[in-house]
């Protein structure tokens, strides 16, 4: 056979050739119904769409009507998953932002990099896009077009992450015909809850988020092997590799659902049979991660199946439909508990069905598909039919599975009209399901107390018919002996009865919804309340009237208050901290697990805010503080600017302690307040050192080693002489400060408040959503000051939003209590 090599010929040639060789392989012949789109092969990054598989028809089979269905969700478009961004794209983009030298526009299928600026920043990962938004507005409305006759739902269930939360707030827009009033539920995301939140995944010990990555390694490797030599010989300056491909490929869907189109989807670039190494490469990672592959996927996803079936086969529900959203982790879980997409399912045992996913080649014939069941907004459902005069059947109850609007028949349970199931069979499949997975907590090893194997927060008398689950960044239990009453942190208008314990961000909370009425509220509020959400006022003038007129002013801030400061973010670039995550530094078990890290970590952002500056933001706010008798300052910010800028100490309260304060660990009552020594011990001077802009601090290098530091060498009580000395702030699973909360109880009891200012902090994160729902509901105004626009969400045409940083607001709206800011930081001026 006569065979060349390419190595040595022009590169004119070269180029030519592999062009022609990409036109042919994406060609199709004269006649041919061939289509292919990439878009449908992306796994968890595929944009929503709904693949027929199998293609029977999603309307009730003649004869049937839902009577009652139950829907869980993925979360609708992200600008990228974090994972994702930092594995593959952000090294991609800083690889291509970094060979600047190379001409792109002489190169064929890759010309458009020479113009193309990449659609994500690392502040943007996680955050749902407009098109997440539109995909779950949609995915409302088709559900009142596909269900006419069932009633909205009162109450729609997420997860707490914000991404969860803002698909579930798009849907109910799309769901509602006008302003029912439904409510989103907040499930924290718990890493105790058991099997009892919609992330049961995260309280599984057993289970881990890099599971399937070897498996779908190997994969990569050998699919992205041509291309990479495809790409190299056009491009040999770049040297790409497989994560390049891969990450390339990933962009097509991301950009995608950023900016409508990506030409990293053009089949010149990648083939069709590319794309398909692509998903594969994909299913292999989900197939062991919470597919078939990995041996807790069934036990984590029975809660779900099991609390819905029970939902449905009841006599009685308090809801026609029920609405949840979660991340991509559980919907296959419950797939895989419900028997759905099995490549063992007909022949052979699950027992092989790691041998159905081989690595070193596809097979085109499996029924798991991670693009079928997981494009962003993926939703399973089950629906309770009622069929009556339905030829061949017998009338009663049917049940059926939609998975993306497919119906999807369920294994040994196959006699009922359309794919559906009948009562006494569905009974026994999900028997037969629920012997096979139950035990969550013994398969999970949990070792932590409390925990449960039931799925409740649906039936739950305490979040059910009239009430709500707050649980979001700032998560509260309230425990009380006498009646249940909403917590005052988070109701700024209706608290009097003590709190009895507060936890952050450890449990669920749960608490009554106001129950308001005209002796209560009288008909203002009322009409204000239900009030149709408008776009709110911007006038910097009208508001500072406001200001100047209100006797009680609450105040509750976050990050955005100390932006203009300088500070880096929690998270620090990359969205780690030296390959971790922030927040599981941030807990007891972290600090008895590695107390010389989370110091570091602790220490490097005392010296990041010791460096800073309070700004115009923190001045005014101390000056108003100052000048108003009847004003409170709640921050969530533990960088010390506010005290700093000489904010009244019994005018401000720190939610979340201090980073300048320090504390015993071993709780023997010693704490010391505003230490300002940096570094806190000669131990921690690594955390301390300063670098020019353009060179990487070693210690946020996750390459080079932590610097080994022994137990004694790091701070110890001087009362107790046993125990550590810790960071003074509030970390999660720990309780705040009940005598604080008290005295805000107190504060806030006192009167009417006349206006509520959010600032740097987002509306729908709470406390602000429980702030901002309980003083609408009181028909108080409402004061937004956050640069992101989302922040004016379920704001009302009588509040006010400024979408600008609060250094430069602040100062405005309060001139006319504070006067002007001179040169020197001094309020007075006129």
């Amino acid at each position: 056979m006569f065979t060349t090599s390419l190595d040595h010929s022009p590169q004119w040639l070269r180029i030519g050739i592999l062009l022609l060789s990409t036109q042919i392989c994406s060609a199709t012949l004269l006649y041919s119904t061939y289509r292919f789109n990439p878009l449908e092969h992306l796994g968890g990054v595929a944009p929503y769409f709904e693949p027929q598989d199998p293609p029977a028809s999603p309307s009730a089979p003649q004869g049937c009507a839902p009577v009652r269905a139950a829907y869980l969700s993925r979360h609708a478009a992200i600008y990228a998953n974090d994972f994702d961004y930092e594995e593959y794209l952000e090294p991609f983009i800083s690889k291509l932002e970094n060979h600047t030298g190379i001409d792109w526009t002489k190169i064929p299928t890759l010309n458009f990099l020479a113009g193309w600026t990449a659609p994500i920043t690392d502040a943007e990962q996680e955050l749902l896009t407009r098109v997440g938004k539109v995909e779950a507005a949609q995915l409302g409305a088709t559900l009142s077009f596909r269900y006419p006759n069932l009633k909205l739902p009162a109450h729609v269930w997420t997860s707490s992450a914000e991404r969860t939360y803002k698909s579930a707030q798009s849907l109910v827009r799309g769901l509602e015909t006008d302003d029912n009033g439904i409510r989103v539920i907040s499930i924290y995301e718990s890493e105790k809850a058991g099997a009892n939140s919609l992330t049961p995944y995260k309280s599984c010990p057993a289970y881990s988020s890099s599971a399937g990555s070897d498996q779908s390694s190997v994969y990569l490797e050998k699919f992205t092997a041509p291309i990479v030599a495809r790409l190299d010989a056009l491009a040999p300056e770049f040297n790409f590799t497989s994560n390049d491909v891969y990450g390339m490929m990933e962009l097509c869907g991301y950009e995608s659902v950023i900016r409508g189109r990506s030409p990293f989807c053009d089949l010149g670039l990648f083939s069709p049979d590319d794309w398909l190494g692509w998903e594969y490469t994909a299913d292999i990672q989900y197939h062991y991660n919470v597919g078939y592959g990995n041996r807790v996927s069934g036990f984590v996803g029975l809660p779900w199946l099991n609390a819905t079936a029970s939902l449905l086969l009841g006599s009685h529900g308090d809801e026609d439909m029920y609405v949840s959203f979660t991340h991509r982790e559980l919907p296959p879980m419950v797939a895989v508990a419900m028997g759905l997409f099995n490549n063992s399912a007909f022949g052979g045992s699950e027992a092989a069905v790691n041998d159905t996913m081989p690595l070193d080649r596809i097979n085109y014939r499996r029924a798991w598909k991670s693009s079928h069941l997981l494009p962003f907004l993926g939703n399973l459902a089950i629906e309770r039919l009622d069929c009556k005069g339905t030829y061949g059947y017998d009338d009663g109850e049917y049940y059926r599975v939609l998975v993306n609007s497919a119906p999807q028949p369920l294994p040994d349970c196959a006699d009922g009209p359309g794919a559906s199931c009948s009562r006494s069979g569905f009974e026994r499949y999900v028997q037969d399901r629920v012997d096979m997975f139950r035990g969550f907590s013994e398969r999970c090893g949990v070792d932590y107390d409390n925990s449960t194997d039931v799925l409740s927060i649906y039936t739950n008398p305490d979040l059910g018919n009239g009430t709500l689950t707050y649980c979001m960044y700032l998560c509260i239990l309230v425990v009380s002996s006498s009646s249940a009453r909403v917590p005052g942190i988070m109701s700024a208008l209706l608290c009097s009865a003590p709190l009895r314990s507060v936890l952050f961000c450890s449990v669920q909370l749960s608490y009554p919804s106001l129950a308001l009425n005209k002796a209560a509220v009288g008909n203002e509020h009322l009409k204000r309340a239900s009030q149709e959400t408008m776009a709110p006022r911007t006038s910097i003038a009208e508001c500072r009237e406001l200001v100047d007129s209100s006797n009680r002013i609450l105040v509750l801030c976050g990050a955005g208050l100390s932006a203009a400061s300088g500070l880096p973010t929690f998270r620090g670039a990359g969205g780690l901290w030296r390959n971790h995550e922030p927040t599981s530094l941030a807990t007891p078990a972290a600090f008895k697990a590695d107390p010389a890290l989370v110091w570091l970590f602790y220490a490097w952002r005392k010296h990041m805010a010791l460096g800073a500056q309070p700004n115009p933001g923190h001045y005014a706010l101390a000056e108003m503080a100052k000048k108003k008798e009847n004003f409170l300052c709640l921050t969530q910010n533990v960088d010390g600017l506010s005290p700093r800028a000489g904010h009244p100490e019994e005018k401000l309260r720190l939610l979340h302690g201090s980073i300048l304060d320090i504390k015993c660990f071993d709780e023997c009552g010693y704490a010391e307040r505003h230490n300002l020594a940096d570094p806190l011990c000669p131990a921690l001077a690594p955390a301390s050192e300063d670098y020019p802009p353009d060179q990487t601090m070693p210690l946020l290098d996750p390459n080079i080693p932590t610097p080994k530091i022994e137990l004694h060498a790091l701070p110890h009580c001087p009362n107790c002489k046993t125990g550590l000395l810790r960071p003074g702030v509030v970390w999660f699973e720990e309780a705040l400060d009940s005598d604080m909360l008290n005295e805000i109880d107190e504060w806030i009891a006192r009167d009417r408040i006349d206006l509520m200012i959010v600032v740097g902090t987002s509306s729908a994160v709470f406390p602000a959503a429980g702030y901002a729902y309980d003083a609408q509901q009181m028909g108080a105004i409402i004061a937004v000051v956050n640069p992101d626009p989302d922040s004016a969400e379920d704001l009302t045409s009588d509040d006010f939003f400024f979408q600008a940083d609060a250094a430069e607001v602040l100062p405005l709206l309060f001139e006319g209590v504070i006067g002007t800011m001179d040169e020197n930081g001094q309020f007075g001026g006129k």
